[in-house]
């Protein structure tokens, strides 16, 4: 049961990174100096930003699986329709927050120059963030009643117009100016909103949809749903910090100097293909597990998760092997600059160890997230990263000289911490403990 629900999930959080990526890549090839306004403006502020918005919504996710596992159809109608104006009020603050991104770059202690470029790229983005909040909504609908495929496929059609947007944009053709990491932001902005547009289409005409009466107008009362919002702000409490902590790796790496903050862009970038795979298994855990728990079947839940871990963890060092392997070439996609290629060699070998064990604790977080877990994990998330990693990561880049490879080294041993204690938790409660 895991396999069919969890490869059109990690298809459809592989789209949404791909779009990035293929930014990254394109940028890169265009300009160093643009590729690190891109790294500033999309990887610190604004993905914490747009992390902590759809872990909010996390909660749909998990509360429209029980329902469906309880064949409770017009509950999972409910849980949909309650979400749209929590959905519209988080798009628009979270595209409010992003407009002043240049002062919090400056704040921070870039340059005036990354600051203003990269403020720029954040608010461009920002201005896609209600149309990528809608469309997460979707997801984790259509996820909890197992019904992914319809935004992979969804998915696959943007990618294919993010080429050919881009090359636009970016390079200039047809006239048009070249804008470099700017214009990587406004054809995502533009295929976010062509997304959500889609997403909401899809679900008012389908009529596979309809015993669900997604559009019945019917509300159920604020408090009846506490648990829903609680799993959602402990989901967005571990996930902000985890970003967080990424988010000032790259700041500190932007403290190296433009090179580095360029090289540390690619080579994170280069892990959320990879990890967004593991959060779509996390998914599908967190529906099998959901559908376990809401029958009560205490040996089922168990078995369900530690599948999804394990063939996560699996799937994610298979992974990492090749990226160890074929580092060159996967590098050379990125950028033909020398300089930058000699600063990025060993942060992408580092990669492949980070992969196994940073996807694996978001996956098991998923998986005790599936059991009604809120605050625990929550708490391993922020232990692990605010109080390990942030400050090994310091001491290390900066003390001990290593640099930006001291900022993966820090991530390696709090991804470790974290995967081993939410491991621990994930078994005593599955257990019945």
């Amino acid at each position: 049961m895991l396999l069919p629900l969890a490869w059109p999930s990690m298809l459809s959080r592989v789209g949404l990174v791909v779009l990035g990526t293929v930014d990254t890549i394109m940028v890169g090839q265009f300009s160093t100096q643009e590729l690190a306004y891109l790294s500033l403006g999309n990887g610190t502020f604004f993905m914490i930003i747009l992390m902590i918005t759809i872990s909010l919504l996390l909660g749909i996710l998990v509360f429209t699986a029980e329902a469906y596992g309880r064949e409770d159809y017009k509950a999972c109608g409910r849980i949909f329709h309650r979400s749209l104006p929590v959905v519209a009020v988080l798009g628009l603050l979270t595209a409010l927050i992003c407009i002043p991104g240049e002062t919090y770059f400056l704040l921070s202690g870039q340059t005036e120059e990354l600051s203003r470029q990269g403020g720029r790229v954040m608010m461009i983005l920002g201005f896609g963030l209600p149309g990528h909040v809608i469309f997460a909504l979707a997801i984790f609908f259509m996820e909890g009643i197992a019904r992914p495929k319809p935004v992979m496929y969804g998915m696959l059609a943007v990618n294919i117009a993010n080429v050919g947007l881009n090359y636009v944009l970016i390079f200039g053709a047809f006239g048009l100016p070249a804008l470099g990491a700017e214009g990587s932001a406004w054809a995502t902005t533009i295929l976010r909103w062509l997304l959500a547009g889609w997403v909401l289409l899809y679900l008012f005409k389908s009529p596979t949809f309809a015993k669900f009466d997604l559009w019945s107008g019917i509300t159920t009362p604020w408090k009846e749903w506490r648990g829903q919002r609680h799993l959602g702000y402990a989901s967005a409490v571990g996930m902000g910090a985890e970003v967080s902590a990424f988010a000032a790796l790259n700041l500190f790496s932007g403290w190296l100097g433009v090179v580095h903050l360029a090289a540390f862009g690619i080579a994170f970038n280069l892990m959320t293909i990879p990890f967004m795979l593991a959060l779509g298994i996390g998914s599908a855990t967190a529906v099998r597990v959901g559908i376990a728990r809401s029958r009560g079947d205490y040996l089922d839940r168990a078995i369900a998760g530690w599948t999804g871990i394990v063939a996560g963890m699996i799937l994610l060092a298979f992974i990492g092997a090749a990226i160890v392997i074929f580092v060159r070439p996967v590098l050379a996609l990125y950028t033909s600059d020398p300089v930058l290629v000699t600063v990025a060699l060993p942060l992408f070998l580092l990669t492949g160890y980070v992969l196994i064990f940073d996807g694996g604790q978001a996956i098991v977080a998923n998986a005790l997230r599936g059991l009604g877990e809120t605050w625990v994990p929550m708490g391993i998330q922020v232990f692990s990263y605010f109080g390990i990693m942030i400050p090994l990561s310091y001491f290390l880049a900066f003390p001990m000289a290593h640099g930006t490879v001291g900022l993966f080294e820090a991530t390696i041993i709090a991804s470790i911490v974290s995967v081993v204690l939410q491991g621990i938790r994930f078994q005593r409660k599955a257990i019945g403990g």
